[in-house]
């Protein structure tokens, strides 16, 4: 079982029951001892749990709410202004980052060209497309995005090339770029370190953007998909204002008054609700 399939099943678990002993995931999961503290480490790390004495406890709202109103505002921006590596921001938010991927699929037809960057959420859609569809063009400068359509069935990849960052796993410089003056793009899916209304589209480093920009310059349309984390937050350097993307998905803790915020100033901002739920309204209406 994949560690993320475990995360899953620890958070269902918790919602469920409010606490879990380890060694019941252990037994539940098949996993040694060893294995599932890492896992708690990793969730707690994420703010997905708290780590008690012989297992692992839900998170209490409120608690965790009244935290986050105590963190002085200057705190909250400076940490967004951190670099974070690929690796590490992977395992960020990732359960969050699968819903974005599900609902941003429902936008792609069989047959268009589509661009990916190099973000962690642009990789989870790249494991959603690989099972859903059998006629696509897929434009990306990722590594990891690459590697995950490199054998899929019907997938048409174009890998930009460029320089190499081992940091983002991706390809940037001006090299990378030399292929978007040569095609056209039906929609471009850009993941991003932060967005508002106020600041537009930002990243963390100047490198980030260049071959984004080419991309959005070569695609019909951009659509955002951005975990809830990003909604709201400016990180350091500006890419572009909101007026030139059409569409953002998020998750659904992602701030009301922000997404209010992005609706007036004309964004659509469409939320990813949570598989279950989804299948029980679907029940309910006897769908």
């Amino acid at each position: 079982m994949l560690s993320e399939q475990r995360y899953e099943k620890i958070s269902d678990l918790l919602e469920n029951e409010g606490s879990v002993k380890t060694s019941t995931l252990c037994s539940l999961l098949s996993a040694s001892r060893e294995t599932i503290r890492r896992d708690l480490e990793t969730m707690e790390a994420q703010g997905l749990l708290r780590r008690i004495r012989g297992g692992a406890m839900k998170l209490d709202p409120v608690k965790s709410d009244s935290h986050m109103q105590s963190v002085p505002v200057q705190e909250m921006k400076s940490e967004s202004l951190q670099y974070a590596s690929f690796d590490k921001r992977q395992k960020q938010h990732f359960l969050n980052k699968e819903k974005v991927a599900r609902k941003a699929a429902e936008y792609i037809s069989e047959g268009q060209a589509i661009a990916l960057d190099s973000g962690t959420t642009a990789l989870e859609l790249a494991r959603v497309i690989r099972h859903r569809f059998h006629s696509l063009t897929v434009v990306t400068n990722s590594l990891p995005v690459a590697a995950e359509l490199a054998d899929a069935e019907g997938i048409t990849l174009v890998l930009t090339g460029g320089i190499y960052n081992s940091d983002e796993k991706a390809f940037t410089s001006d090299l990378a770029t030399l292929i978007f003056s040569r095609i056209n793009i039906d929609i471009l899916f850009l993941t991003t370190c932060g967005i508002s209304v106020e600041r537009g589209i930002t990243y963390q480093r100047v490198d980030e953007i260049i071959v984004q920009d080419r991309m959005m310059e070569a695609s019909g349309k951009t659509i955002v998909i951005a975990d809830s984390s990003k909604i709201g937050v400016n990180s350091l350097v500006k890419m572009c204002g909101i007026d030139r993307i059409s569409m953002i998905i998020t998750d659904s803790n992602a701030p009301a008054e922000q997404t209010k915020a992005l609706e007036q100033a004309g964004v659509q901002v469409v939320i990813s609700q949570d598989q279950e739920r989804n299948e029980k309204e679907n029940e309910f209406s006897g769908e």
